[in-house]
């Protein structure tokens, strides 16, 4: 594989991890805003837009554990998995990452609370509904991943 291919990839790798970081710190947000809705906080547009930025930035690479190096070290071994079940079966690349991006997410909201006594390390995927749209957003950029590194190799290829 190319340097440019290689780098394209990285690229398009870490421009999926900031969709799934998006969906990490939108749901986190939003699902304590909705909170502090419910015991008659007023929130305006300019809170929820700060707090949006705040939360993606905060959880991506400040704080005590950024959320950001789990979410990598996530997709990167399901997207490494995809790739091989890509050798051994026949499926759309699309399908095949956004099932993986979404297998990922799982592993971190669901299963990786199991291991740390049932503590939710991610705010936002304290509810089923919550977990449902990380993992829904793990899909999605799954999906981007398989679908612009498709267009990697093709470039490359031809």
């Amino acid at each position: 594989m190319s340097r440019v291919v290689m780098l394209r990839t990285t690229v398009v790798f870490l421009m999926a991890t900031l969709i799934a970081m998006f969906f990490v710190a939108a749901q986190t947000s939003l699902s304590n805003l909705w909170w502090l809705s419910s015991v008659d906080m007023p929130i305006t547009g300019s809170i929820i837009i700060s707090m949006l930025l705040r939360d993606l930035i905060g959880m991506s690479v400040a704080g005590a554990f950024p959320i950001i190096a789990v979410v990598v070290a996530g997709l990167a071994i399901a997207f490494f998995v995809a790739h091989i079940l890509l050798k051994i079966i026949s499926i759309e690349r699309k399908i095949i990452y956004a099932l993986a991006g979404g297998a990922a997410l799982f592993a971190i909201v669901v299963l990786m609370p199991l291991a740390f006594y049932n503590l939710d390390l991610i705010a936002g995927a304290r509810t089923l509904l919550g977990k449902g749209i990380l993992i829904t957003g793990g899909m999605i950029a799954g999906y981007y991943f398989g679908a612009k590194s498709k267009k990697v190799v093709a470039n490359e290829k031809s």
